[in-house]
């Protein structure tokens, strides 16, 4: 693990953990649907702007199918879902079922390829105990409507996992800028029937449209981009790590904006959760997969 990957992964859980404050503010005043319409316009925007500034090529011509189905997966649905949520679940729900997206890579990846090491599996067990330690769970009330808030956030948390490995597959080498400009402009046609549906009808205030802006550009435009450069540098099961750290800073910013205190739990939490990190980036000793050695290496050895 360079520090080139533990700096996009340090960025990345300190933008994503701030991106459910922007939605607490933004989901009950536009409507969920209007959230992520705006949300996905205002990053795909922002990402296309950088891609004329520097002159790097979209290759959208190329590469719309590749484009509009990772965006499906990766930004299109599960916005809708989690904006969705945000009416009818607490903010630490949302963030500890974001933090399967690791489990369904894991999972995933041993669908069509090879076991995962016993590092990874006990990572993600350990992540998921984690978050678990370290988001304070409200009472909610079950019924059908936070039943399906509930099974919202674990498809959305599949389909992440779904458009990193895509992300991972179908664009090997190419350009994190254009991958994630281009998925967010894909993202937009699942999104449009209902974000016209559900447009708001009345103008939004400067604070809240501020954090719908920093929403948009912020925690998504400039978040993909980091996104999809770790999963091009570390691969798709690395990369959705991030989303075991995303909690750590959910509850720093909940704790210097809203006033929520940092507890013995939230410290205990943010160590299994960095150790989860090690964990599924094999760096732990005892944990570390073995080097096999060649029958051609053992001959030259021997001689």
């Amino acid at each position: 693990m360079n520090f080139k990957t533990i700096t996009y992964l340090t960025l990345l859980g300190m933008i994503w953990g701030s991106s459910f404050l922007f939605q607490r503010i933004t989901v009950p005043v536009l409507g969920a649907p209007a959230t992520a319409g705006l949300r996905t316009v205002l990053a795909a925007l922002f990402l296309a702007g950088l891609l004329a500034l520097l002159r790097r090529p979209l290759n959208w011509r190329q590469r719309w199918r590749d484009y509009v189905t990772m965006g499906f997966f990766s930004a299109g649905v599960p916005f809708l879902l989690f904006a969705y949520a945000a009416h009818y679940l607490p903010a630490g729900y949302s963030a500890v079922l974001n933090a399967t997206v690791p489990l369904f890579a894991v999972l995933l990846g041993w669908l069509s390829g090879p076991r995962p090491s016993a590092s990874k599996l006990i990572g993600v067990v350990v992540g998921m105990v984690g978050v678990a330690t370290l988001v304070r769970f409200g009472v909610v009330e079950l019924s059908w409507v936070t039943a399906a808030a509930f099974a919202g956030l674990l498809i959305a948390s599949l389909m992440y996992a779904i458009g990193a490995r895509m992300a991972k597959d179908r664009f090997a080498g190419a350009d994190p800028l254009a991958m994630a400009c281009g998925s967010l402009f894909g993202a937009l046609l699942p999104q449009a029937p209902f974000a016209l549906y559900g447009a708001p009808a009345i103008m939004p205030t400067t604070g809240v449209a501020l954090a719908l802006l920093a929403l948009g550009v912020v925690c998504t435009g400039l978040a993909y981009h980091l996104f999809y450069g770790l999963v091009r540098d570390a691969g798709s099961e690395r990369a959705t790590t991030v989303t075991f750290i995303v909690p750590v800073f959910a509850q720093i910013w909940g704790a210097m904006f809203l006033g929520e205190a940092i507890t013995w739990a939230s410290a205990v939490g943010c160590a299994l959760v960095l150790f989860a990190v090690a964990l599924i980036f094999e760096k732990v000793p005892g944990l570390m997969p073995r080097k096999t050695v060649t029958p051609a290496l053992c001959e030259s050895r021997v001689a």
